[in-house]
Formats: C-alpha cells, sequence, structure tokens
C-alpha cells in the first residue's frame, strides 16, 4: 500500500514536540547531532536541550515543529518506511522540500531559522480559525471586513475550516459575524503574526534574500507548493524562490493540495510526519475519508512504543 506524508504546520507546536520525536528512535536521536551542527551553542541548548518551557518567538514554533517533523521522518527512513508523496502545510513545507530531496536537511533547518527570524519581525496581526462555515460564507464576510482594516481568509484548510488572518479589528469583526450569522465555532490561534495575509509583504521581501541563496538541488519527486496547489515536475531555483517568497504573504491552499494528492494517489495511506494529529484529524468522513495514521500521540506517555505500533501496522497493510 502506498504512503502519502503529511507535514503539518506550526499549530502543531507544543513544548515538548522535540523531546518525544527523539524518543522515538536512535535515528532521531542522531539527527538532533546533525542539527547541533548547524545550531549555535544557545541555539542547541534551546531546541535540544529538552522540553522548552515557553514557546516564545515565531522562530521557536517554527524551529519545533521542523526539527521534531524531520526526527518522524528519518525515523520512518531506518523503518524502511517510504512515501510516493508527501505536502506539507505552511511551515510544513520546508520538510516536504527535505522528503522531495530539494534541500538537505541542514540546508532547510539554516532556512526555517531565518524564516522565524523575518516573521518575528512581521506587522502585528491575529489569526482565527473558522469552523462549521463554507467557502462562500467565509470569503463574503471578510470582503465584507474590507472596510474596517485588513481581513483575508489565510488557509482554506477543508470545505468548512478556514483561518482567517490580517488586523485585529478587522478579523475580530469578521470571526464575530461568521458565529452570528453562520452558527461558526472561532477560535484566536495566534495573537501576534499575521500570516500568509498581505501585511507580511515586507517579511516575504526580507527573506526572500535567504531562498535565492540556498542551495536549491532538483528533487527526485513533484513539489507541491501551497500557493498553487498545483504540481511542479522538475522545478527550478527560481520556481523554488518563487512559490515560498509568495508563501509568505499568499493564501494557504490546503484543501486544494489533499485533493490533488486524493486523486492521485486514492489506495495511499496518508501518514502525518510531525508532532500531534492536526492534518490527521482533518481528515475524516465529513471531508476526505481517507486511510491515515499518526506517528505521536500525545495523550500517551510511551511515544517510541506508539510510533512502532504504527510502523508496523503501516508495514502489514503493505
Amino acid at each position: 500500500m502506498p504512503l502519502v506524508f503529511l507535514f503539518p504546520g506550526q499549530s502543531s507546536a507544543r513544548a515538548d514536540a522535540v523531546t518525544r520525536a527523539r524518543r522515538t528512535s536512535p535515528a532521531a536521536e542522531a539527527l538532533a547531532a546533525r542539527a547541533a551542527s548547524v545550531l549555535g551553542d544557545d541555539d542547541t541548548r534551546a531546541y535540544l536541550g529538552g522540553d522548552i518551557a515557553r514557546l516564545e518567538t515565531n522562530r521557536d514554533v517554527q524551529m519545533v515543529v521542523f526539527l521534531a517533523s524531520q526526527m518522524y521522518l528519518h525515523a520512518l527512513a531506518v523503518e524502511g518506511m517510504t512515501a510516493a508523496a508527501s505536502l506539507g502545510l505552511s511551515l510544513g513545507e520546508y520538510s516536504h522540500l527535505v522528503h522531495i530531496g530539494a534541500l538537505t536537511f541542514e540546508d532547510a533547518l539554516r532556512l526555517v531559522s531565518a524564516r522565524g527570524h523575518c516573521y518575528d519581525q512581521a506587522p502585528p496581526g491575529i489569526m482565527v480559525t473558522v469552523l462549521g462555515a463554507d467557502r462562500d460564507a467565509v470569503t463574503a464576510v471578510v470582503d465584507d471586513a474590507a472596510g474596517r482594516g485588513c481581513a483575508v481568509v489565510s488557509n482554506f484548510n477543508t470545505p468548512t475550516q478556514h483561518v482567517l488572518a490580517g488586523q485585529a479589528d478587522a478579523v475580530t469583526w469578521a470571526a464575530a459575524t461568521l458565529e452570528e450569522q453562520h452558527g461558526a465555532f472561532t477560535t484566536v490561534i495566534e495573537e501576534r503574526v499575521p500570516m500568509h495575509s498581505p501585511l507580511m509583504t515586507p517579511v516575504a521581501a526580507a527573506f526572500a534574500g535567504h531562498l535565492l541563496a540556498a542551495p536549491w538541488q532538483r528533487p527526485q519527486a513533484s513539489y507541491l507548493p501551497n500557493v498553487s496547489a498545483t504540481p511542479l515536475g522538475d522545478p527550478t531555483p527560481a520556481d523554488f524562490v518563487a512559490a515560498l517568497s509568495a508563501h509568505v504573504s499568499a493564501p494557504v491552499l490546503w484543501d486544494r493540495s489533499v485533493d490533488h494528492m486524493a486523486a492521485a494517489h486514492p489506495d495511499a495511506t496518508f501518514v502525518e510526519v510531525g508532532p500531534g494529529g492536526v492534518l490527521h484529524n482533518m481528515l475524516g468522513r465529513s471531508w476526505k475519508p481517507l486511510r491515515r495514521a499518526r506517528l505521536d500521540a500525545p495523550d500517551t506517555h510511551e511515544p517510541a512504543a506508539h510510533f512502532l505500533a504504527t510502523v508496523e501496522a503501516l508495514h502489514a497493510g503493505a
């Protein structure tokens, strides 16, 4: 049975994400040593020295999720688990780039670090998740919020799950209106950085230089950018730079990306490779009744046992 790897974004961050991932296998622990060769002493202590007491900066969040996701990916490789394809949500796109061979782990880690620094210089804004309202309702309300400031749909995650981003007044008004008029359930998920909104245009410009300097490689599988949800079979370095620069201030088309993968790999099991189970939980009868699995189970104190049991189940289904 073929596999498709799903790499989560920064909403999957938690203080013990790296610690849990390191406990899955010796391969994950070995990757920590490779990370330490790239990170300075302070970052090595912060991200590899144990649970992070507080995820204080956006860079903290991005580094933790990326490192944990990569540890799971390398642990899978040692267990002989390979995937026909992969895709990543927002930050998860960088793990996707490592998986397809467009970047080495070390070079991707450097980019994520630089990305986090740039995001920490972003203008103020918020992000709010919206559950239970369809695309037409959400986009109509967001359009009505335009006179109150910047508000956009930053993530099209499923047909009834979206994220709004922008200036606080406009986004808060749109969320309240969706609750009142459409029975939606809304939650603030980011109080500092309005990711994937036009407010991030200066951040995209600042980050572009890092993307241009990255040592891009010819990938071994198709690249699926969040900004287009259209696979690129033989992308050039310029393609990566253009997509990832736009990615900073453009919406994430996750629903369309998953639609594409489900159509291309109808018999695959979709495996969330990273902390938590956000992407795993998005899939289900109400949207995509796909075969699915998750490698992390935060409700258990035995991450290694859960990981190995999941791998055994995936091998058995092959």
